[in-house]
């Protein structure tokens, strides 16, 4: 292992920054893909959900396949597996085409997902944990970041097989850097895989947390995924509608540790998240019925960001230590499936009301539906309290 962990951290930054350019790489060129391909938003959306679809049945054991042969090994097949799907998508010239290299990809990002958390934890003992997992956590919104600044400007220039193509070499380059600089101490090694385990109760509440994750992201998921086509059907240019977008995600990647920072100033955790989720439904809501929504945009990734910390810790307070390598791959199980059902809702919604701006209205009612199921978890953890 390199005897800089920051150095090896920098490496899988940049590495999971490849993922969240992935991901956004179909939203971002969205109108385009619709005009060439004769594709419908419904199409679009399926699309978007297609690279998280193969998570539901990866997520839970891609931890335990790094467990037995090696995170590095695992690691870097997800990263080749993102970088085959962008060189598919690439020479893709249909729908069928594109959507398998986006399940490729897809399935490889959630590999290096799991995985990348399980190596932080490995590198980082103590408290400088928190800071490692929370720039590990900014490489996605960094992605998508880079992303939308770029991808709109590179298809409208070069087409938008480019912005596909380079969302493979930047996998590729991630997967080298990853392989250079990371190897694993001997305590860290391939070993023999443990057997699942986690008691019923520990699987409902940890279902909940995926769930209320799942709907109180799907706000800030409508914006990147439909914002585009919507900006672009009031008239702004494909790179235009990308610029605006990025402004807001950049402000996203400063909310997440600065609600860190006020979640533990305030230790209240209900009080920030119920806030937030409703006051974020609302931005996300009203930003298509405003000429100019940048700010309700910024304000939404603001209010989406600040809880993040307190969501990802629900899955601690749900499983126990010893259960937490399943209570987390069911976490994400959840999480994948709702990546893929909620664009793909999202898609038909749009396709049969003809305006994406409804995806929108979509998104805030699942924020708002997040703080009854964040009631629902509580009040579980309340009775099993009671019962103790």
């Amino acid at each position: 292992m390199t005897a800089n962990r920051w150095i090896v951290l920098g490496a899988l930054f940049l590495a999971r920054s490849a993922l969240g350019y992935h991901f956004q790489s179909v939203a971002s060129v969205s109108p385009l893909l619709v005009e060439d391909l004769g594709i419908d938003f419904t199409a679009i959306g399926t699309l978007i959900g297609l690279f998280s679809l193969l998570g539901v049945l990866t997520a839970l054991p891609s931890g335990f396949l790094a467990q037995r042969f090696g995170e590095r090994r695992v690691c870097l097949f997800g990263l080749a597996m993102m970088t085959a799907g962008g060189f598919v998508m690439w020479l893709g010239d249909d729908f069928a085409t594109i959507s398998v290299g986006r399940m490729i990809a897809g399935t490889g990002g959630v590999v290096i997902t799991v995985v990348m958390v399980k190596i932080v934890g490995d590198l980082f003992e103590g408290k400088e944990v928190v800071t490692a997992m929370a720039v590990l956590m900014n490489s996605w919104p960094v992605g998508i970041a880079i992303g939308l600044y770029t991808q709109g400007a590179m298809a409208e220039a070069w087409g938008w097989q480019a912005v596909f193509l380079t969302a493979g070499i930047g996998s590729f380059v991630g997967m080298l850097l990853v392989a250079i600089l990371y190897r694993p101490a001997a305590r860290h090694a391939a070993r023999p895989m443990q057997r699942l385990a986690i008691t019923r109760m520990e699987a409902a509440k940890v279902s909940l947390a995926g769930i209320v994750w799942v709907l109180y992201n799907a706000g800030y998921l409508m914006v990147l995924s439909f914002g585009p086509a919507m900006l672009v059907l009031r008239g702004m240019d494909v790179a235009a509608a990308g610029l605006l977008l990025a402004n807001a995600t950049f402000v996203y990647m400063f909310a997440i540790p600065l609600g860190g920072w006020l979640s533990e100033k305030l230790a209240r955790p209900n009080l920030v998240m119920v806030t937030c989720f409703a006051l974020g439904a609302a931005m996300v809501a009203l930003a298509p019925i405003v000429n100019s929504p940048l700010m309700l945009f910024i304000l939404a990734a603001i209010f989406i960001g600040i809880p993040t910390g307190n969501v990802m810790a629900l899955t601690v307070e749900t499983v126990r230590a010893e259960h937490r390598n399943t209570g987390t791959g069911l976490y994400h199980t959840w999480n994948h499936a709702g990546l893929f059902v909620g664009p793909a809702l999202a898609g038909w919604i749009v396709t049969q009301t003809g305006d994406p701006a409804t995806a929108m209205f979509f998104g805030g009612a699942t924020m708002v539906l997040a703080i009854f199921v964040l009631g629902a978890l509580r009040g579980l953890q309340w009775r099993e309290a009671r019962a103790v």
